[in-house]
Protein backbone atom coordinates (compact mmCIF):
# COMPACT_ATOMS: atom_id res chain seq x y z
CA UNK A 1 0.00 0.00 0.00
CA UNK A 2 1.20 3.48 -0.85
CA UNK A 3 2.25 5.83 1.92
CA UNK A 4 1.50 9.56 1.76
CA UNK A 5 2.58 12.16 4.30
CA UNK A 6 0.71 15.45 4.62
CA UNK A 7 2.62 18.16 6.47
CA UNK A 8 0.31 20.83 7.91
CA UNK A 9 2.61 23.78 8.53
CA UNK A 10 0.12 26.27 9.90
CA UNK A 11 0.34 27.54 13.46
CA UNK A 12 -3.45 28.09 13.42
CA UNK A 13 -5.92 25.42 14.50
CA UNK A 14 -9.03 24.99 12.34
CA UNK A 15 -7.67 27.27 9.66
CA UNK A 16 -7.39 26.89 5.92
CA UNK A 17 -4.40 24.55 6.14
CA UNK A 18 -6.42 22.19 8.36
CA UNK A 19 -9.31 22.25 5.88
CA UNK A 20 -6.97 21.42 3.00
CA UNK A 21 -4.99 18.78 4.91
CA UNK A 22 -8.15 17.00 6.02
CA UNK A 23 -9.64 17.12 2.51
CA UNK A 24 -6.45 15.68 1.03
CA UNK A 25 -6.39 12.91 3.63
CA UNK A 26 -10.04 12.04 3.01
CA UNK A 27 -9.67 11.95 -0.76
CA UNK A 28 -6.32 10.20 -1.24
CA UNK A 29 -7.25 6.66 -2.25
CA UNK A 30 -5.39 3.40 -1.87
CA UNK A 31 -2.81 4.79 0.53
CA UNK A 32 -1.89 4.93 4.17
CA UNK A 33 -2.07 8.67 4.90
CA UNK A 34 -0.43 10.41 7.84
CA UNK A 35 -1.00 14.07 8.71
CA UNK A 36 1.96 15.65 10.50
CA UNK A 37 0.74 18.86 12.16
CA UNK A 38 3.90 20.75 13.03
CA UNK A 39 2.19 22.93 15.64
CA UNK A 40 1.39 19.80 17.68
CA UNK A 41 4.92 18.39 17.50
CA UNK A 42 8.30 18.93 19.10
CA UNK A 43 10.18 20.39 16.13
CA UNK A 44 13.58 22.03 16.27
CA UNK A 45 15.37 23.96 13.52
CA UNK A 46 18.26 22.48 11.59
CA UNK A 47 21.47 23.14 13.50
CA UNK A 48 23.61 22.88 10.34
CA UNK A 49 25.94 20.65 12.36
CA UNK A 50 26.53 18.34 9.35
CA UNK A 51 26.33 15.23 11.55
CA UNK A 52 23.96 13.89 8.88
CA UNK A 53 26.57 14.12 6.14
CA UNK A 54 28.51 11.13 4.89
CA UNK A 55 25.81 8.68 5.97
CA UNK A 56 24.27 6.00 3.78
CA UNK A 57 20.76 6.93 4.89
CA UNK A 58 19.16 10.22 5.81
CA UNK A 59 19.02 10.85 9.51
CA UNK A 60 19.41 13.55 12.12
CA UNK A 61 21.05 13.43 15.53
CA UNK A 62 18.40 15.67 17.06
CA UNK A 63 15.85 14.03 19.32
CA UNK A 64 12.57 15.53 18.12
CA UNK A 65 9.52 14.55 16.09
CA UNK A 66 11.06 15.40 12.71
CA UNK A 67 13.93 12.99 13.37
CA UNK A 68 11.26 10.32 13.78
CA UNK A 69 9.64 11.35 10.50
CA UNK A 70 12.82 11.14 8.40
CA UNK A 71 12.64 7.35 7.85
CA UNK A 72 8.93 7.71 6.99
CA UNK A 73 9.70 10.47 4.50
CA UNK A 74 12.40 8.29 2.97
CA UNK A 75 9.97 5.39 2.59
CA UNK A 76 6.86 7.32 1.48
CA UNK A 77 5.46 7.48 -2.03
CA UNK A 78 4.35 11.10 -1.78
CA UNK A 79 4.47 14.14 0.45
CA UNK A 80 2.21 17.18 0.53
CA UNK A 81 3.15 20.40 2.29
CA UNK A 82 0.23 22.67 3.19
CA UNK A 83 1.23 26.12 4.41
CA UNK A 84 -0.03 29.65 4.72
CA UNK A 85 1.93 32.45 3.10
CA UNK A 86 3.03 35.06 5.62
CA UNK A 87 4.73 38.22 4.38
CA UNK A 88 5.41 36.62 1.00
CA UNK A 89 7.01 33.45 2.42
CA UNK A 90 5.94 30.04 3.72
CA UNK A 91 5.21 29.92 7.44
CA UNK A 92 8.12 29.65 9.85
CA UNK A 93 6.96 26.11 10.60
CA UNK A 94 7.11 25.15 6.91
CA UNK A 95 10.56 26.66 6.50
CA UNK A 96 11.81 24.80 9.56
CA UNK A 97 10.46 21.53 8.13
CA UNK A 98 12.02 22.17 4.70
CA UNK A 99 15.38 23.01 6.28
CA UNK A 100 15.35 19.70 8.17
CA UNK A 101 15.26 17.86 4.83
CA UNK A 102 18.93 18.89 4.56
CA UNK A 103 19.79 15.45 5.94
CA UNK A 104 18.77 13.99 2.55
CA UNK A 105 21.20 16.24 0.65
CA UNK A 106 24.45 14.49 -0.25
CA UNK A 107 26.43 16.00 -3.13
CA UNK A 108 28.62 12.88 -3.36
CA UNK A 109 25.67 10.69 -4.41
CA UNK A 110 23.80 10.46 -7.73
CA UNK A 111 21.15 13.15 -7.81
CA UNK A 112 22.85 14.69 -4.76
CA UNK A 113 20.55 12.66 -2.52
CA UNK A 114 20.88 9.77 -0.12
CA UNK A 115 17.16 9.01 -0.38
CA UNK A 116 16.48 5.30 -0.82
CA UNK A 117 14.34 5.98 -3.89
CA UNK A 118 13.87 8.76 -6.44
CA UNK A 119 10.33 8.29 -7.74
CA UNK A 120 8.22 10.19 -5.24
CA UNK A 121 5.64 12.92 -5.75
CA UNK A 122 5.43 16.18 -3.83
CA UNK A 123 2.63 18.72 -3.72
CA UNK A 124 2.64 22.12 -2.10
CA UNK A 125 -0.60 23.94 -1.42
CA UNK A 126 -0.41 27.47 -0.08
CA UNK A 127 -3.07 29.79 1.28
CA UNK A 128 -2.83 33.55 1.44
CA UNK A 129 -5.02 36.41 2.52
CA UNK A 130 -4.07 38.81 -0.22
CA UNK A 131 -1.32 39.51 -2.64
CA UNK A 132 -0.19 38.49 -6.07
CA UNK A 133 -1.29 34.85 -6.41
CA UNK A 134 0.82 34.45 -9.58
CA UNK A 135 3.93 35.52 -7.66
CA UNK A 136 3.11 33.09 -4.84
CA UNK A 137 2.53 30.32 -7.39
CA UNK A 138 6.00 30.90 -8.84
CA UNK A 139 7.39 30.94 -5.29
CA UNK A 140 5.63 27.63 -4.49
CA UNK A 141 6.91 26.08 -7.73
CA UNK A 142 10.44 27.03 -6.72
CA UNK A 143 10.09 26.04 -3.05
CA UNK A 144 8.70 22.55 -3.69
CA UNK A 145 11.89 21.75 -5.60
CA UNK A 146 13.63 21.47 -2.21
CA UNK A 147 11.92 18.11 -1.85
CA UNK A 148 14.02 16.76 -4.71
CA UNK A 149 16.61 15.82 -2.11
CA UNK A 150 14.07 13.49 -0.49
CA UNK A 151 13.67 11.53 -3.72
CA UNK A 152 10.90 13.57 -5.32
CA UNK A 153 10.83 13.53 -9.11
CA UNK A 154 7.36 14.99 -9.81
CA UNK A 155 5.69 18.04 -8.25
CA UNK A 156 2.47 20.05 -8.28
CA UNK A 157 1.58 23.31 -6.56
CA UNK A 158 -1.53 25.37 -5.96
CA UNK A 159 -2.24 28.68 -4.24
CA UNK A 160 -5.59 29.53 -2.65
CA UNK A 161 -5.71 33.33 -2.60
CA UNK A 162 -7.88 35.79 -0.71
CA UNK A 163 -8.81 33.40 2.07
CA UNK A 164 -8.64 35.79 4.99
CA UNK A 165 -10.91 34.01 7.46
CA UNK A 166 -9.91 30.76 9.18
CA UNK A 167 -11.34 27.84 7.22
CA UNK A 168 -12.91 30.03 4.54
CA UNK A 169 -11.25 28.18 1.65
CA UNK A 170 -13.81 25.37 2.08
CA UNK A 171 -16.43 27.76 0.65
CA UNK A 172 -14.54 28.22 -2.61
CA UNK A 173 -15.53 25.50 -5.09
CA UNK A 174 -12.56 26.22 -7.37
CA UNK A 175 -10.10 25.74 -4.52
CA UNK A 176 -11.76 22.57 -3.27
CA UNK A 177 -11.78 21.15 -6.81
CA UNK A 178 -8.04 21.88 -7.14
CA UNK A 179 -7.35 20.15 -3.81
CA UNK A 180 -9.39 17.14 -5.01
CA UNK A 181 -7.35 17.03 -8.23
CA UNK A 182 -4.11 17.04 -6.26
CA UNK A 183 -5.45 14.26 -4.00
CA UNK A 184 -6.26 12.20 -7.12
CA UNK A 185 -2.76 12.83 -8.50
CA UNK A 186 -1.17 11.78 -5.21
CA UNK A 187 -3.30 8.63 -5.31
CA UNK A 188 -2.02 7.56 -8.75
Amino acid sequence: MKKVIIVDASPRREGNSDVISEKLAAEIKGADVEIFKIREKDVKPCYACDACKGQDRAGCIQNDDISGMIPKIDACDAIALVTPIYFGQVSAQAKMFIDRMYCFFDPSKPGMSNASRNDKKAAMICTCGAGPVDVYKAYADSTVQAFGATGVSSTKTYVCGNVNSPGSCKNNLEYMKAVSEIAAWLSE
